[in-house]
């Protein structure tokens, strides 16, 4: 079974429509479009034919805001658009939870940089 299309955590889907559009929104909040995009492949469908109309609106906006983040980043490579100020991302590369490349660690090194913005 595919844990990540049958989310089953004691909720209603339309609960956990609601999470798994919240974890989107995080994503997109600290410049991970490729996390992002990797969350819509595996939801964006069942997101957008949500029960719940606010989940389902509220992802058709984010399809529509972030296409050209996902073409910016396609032109200027992965983490391009990447928050590396944003606090949980700091956090998580002192975790080793975000890996970095040579080039990300330069981004990441200069975080204090203004954010490029698309």
């Amino acid at each position: 079974m595919n844990v990540r299309s049958d989310i089953h955590w004691g909720r209603s889907p339309e609960e956990d429509d609601g999470t798994v559009l919240s974890a989107m929104l995080f994503a997109e909040e600290r410049g991970d479009y490729s996390v992002l995009k990797g969350f819509m492949s595996d939801f964006g469908s069942r997101l957008r034919n949500s029960q719940d109309k606010e989940v389902a609106t509220a992802y058709g906006e984010l399809e529509v805001r972030s296409a050209k983040s996902f073409e910016y980043e396609a032109k200027h490579g992965r983490h391009s658009l990447m928050k590396w100020d944003h606090p949980v991302n700091v956090e998580w590369v002192k975790l080793g939870l975000i890996k970095l490349t040579p080039e990300d660690r330069l981004a990441f090194e200069n975080r204090n940089r203004p954010p490029v913005t698309v």
